[in-house]
């Protein structure tokens, strides 16, 4: 991801700072972010898709949204009611998963 976002950046021809200053963050959390050592929040990344002009499913690896766009694909059309049941079905599996290699 941070290399996407480093390469919509540079595409624009804006500097780390003057990105920093449109993010309303400061120039280290910004070299963070391209760095890869600090991973922007849901809202910012949506701020720097806006600034760029980049659709956010651009700075996703695509093996990963291809895997997040098969869980949206088996949860359309479902109620709230079941989507937020299969969700939580999801989330204990990885909670039994990770407490299973951790033992």
């Amino acid at each position: 991801m941070h290399n996407k976002i480093k390469k919509a950046r540079s595409e624009l021809k804006i500097s780390q700072l003057e990105m920093s200053n449109l993010l309303n963050i400061s120039r280290q959390s910004y070299i963070d972010i391209e760095n890869g050592t600090r991973i922007p929040r849901a809202d910012l990344l949506y701020n720097i898709s806006l600034i760029t002009n980049k659709k956010i499913t651009f700075f996703y690896n695509e093996h990963n949204l291809s895997k997040l766009d098969h869980i949206a694909f088996l949860l359309r059309g479902k109620t709230e009611a079941e989507k937020n049941h299969y969700l939580k079905i999801l989330e204990s599996l990885i909670k039994k998963h990770k407490n299973n290699h951790l033992s």
